[in-house]
């Protein structure tokens, strides 16, 4: 019995320290992130991405990052001018390629930048069975200063874990008092 509690106490703990230090989705800390900064913590590119058509951004890059070395993610990245043109200027783009009902098809995209790799292939990899390479790879996504970060996952609630686990590295640590 006092297992049951120690374990049901300790996950209640979890619960409620990782809800509080979950950054907002759209988020302005009040400084500008370059792509330097996602190196420095780790982000290792694979692509950059034209961005001639992406309205307002400076640059896009895909790569992957996690915190275990053994088990990193895929993320997109943009980065803009500032917090209020990634916010104006980048949210409906970012929304078309994240979630159930985005938009992976060269022809129902804004921006097919990339596209690629945005997708993941589901289904048999046997020669036997179909395999579906039009599920989103990306769930959701977060607005941190002038970045925004397409996260992956299975669903939206996963995949905001994953943006928060990137993003708190970019978070200052407090002083201690």
């Amino acid at each position: 019995m006092l297992v049951v509690i120690a374990t049901l106490s300790a996950g209640c703990g979890t619960d409620a320290t990782a809800e509080e230090s979950m950054i907002p989705r759209v988020f302005d800390p009040g400084k500008i992130i370059l792509f330097t900064d996602l190196q420095e913590i780790g982000f290792k590119k694979s692509k950059t991405y034209d961005v001639e058509k992406l309205t307002g951004a400076e640059s896009a890059y895909f790569g992957f990052w996690g915190s275990d070395p053994y088990d990193r993610k895929d993320y997109e990245v943009r980065f803009f001018a500032s917090h209020s043109d990634a916010v104006e200027l980048g949210t409906a783009l970012a929304s078309e390629r994240v979630g159930a009902d985005a938009k992976v098809k060269e022809e129902n995209s804004n921006w097919p930048v990339g596209l690629k790799d945005a997708r993941r292939c589901t289904g048999s990899k046997a020669y036997s069975g179909p395999q579906n390479c039009l599920t989103p790879k990306y769930w959701d996504f977060s607005i941190y200063a002038n970045m925004i970060v397409l996260c992956p996952g299975g669903d939206a609630e996963i995949a905001r874990l994953l943006c928060n686990e990137l993003l708190v590295q970019l978070e200052p640590e407090a002083d201690p008092v």
